[in-house]
């Protein structure tokens, strides 16, 4: 009788054990499923990667990517002077004064004395600070439907304070694999 009692539980713990570890292992095998057909896809990505690349290299215009030279007005900084469509523009914000509060206001140059604004960002020197990218997409929804309304002359101004603008431009050319995002979408 007391083998009994030790051998009773001895079984229901090695039952237990078993179920636990085929369950386990079904759901490594569906894992292993998933991150198989994920490495497909990430496949497909890189020889997309590798195509584009390619394809830069033997274009007439390759990309090569400029410096960046770090153009200032106070505690702001954009990464370059010049842009193609594809590149992001990089804004880099020093600490400014708690009391500095403001609106960067991107804005291309149409002529002398009209401009379309592309995008106002809020900045507050009473919170933290974050450095961002900005891209140039088109958007049907806001009018922004060809690559006219990048390719020229752009200012970033820093409404609400003294600091001068910073001047940069954005040509007429885009990165090799980006074409499809910059096609009329109006």
């Amino acid at each position: 009788m007391n083998s009994l009692k030790i051998v009773i539980p001895i079984v229901v713990v090695i039952t237990i054990t078993m179920i636990i570890f085929n369950l386990t292992q079904n759901e490594i095998s569906e894992e292993q499923i998933e991150e198989f057909e994920n490495s497909s896809e990430i496949e497909s990505i890189l020889n997309k990667i590798k195509t584009d690349k390619l394809d830069n290299d033997n274009s007439d215009k390759p990309y090569i990517p400029k410096e960046r030279e770090w153009i200032t007005s106070g505690p702001f900084k954009i990464d370059r002077a010049e842009y193609i469509l594809g590149e992001k523009i990089f804004i880099n914000i020093e600490e400014i004064s708690k009391t500095t509060k403001g609106q960067m206001v991107f804005s291309k140059q149409i002529n002398n004395t009209h401009s379309y604004t592309y995008k106002k960002i809020p900045f507050d020197g009473s919170k933290s600070q974050q450095n961002f990218y900005l891209g140039l997409n088109l958007n049907p929804v806001r009018g922004v439907c060809t690559i006219d309304t990048f390719v020229g002359d752009w200012e970033l101004i820093f409404e609400g304070t003294n600091f001068e603008s910073l001047k940069f431009k954005v040509i007429n050319q885009i990165i090799p694999g980006m074409e499809k995002q910059y096609k009329p979408v109006c």
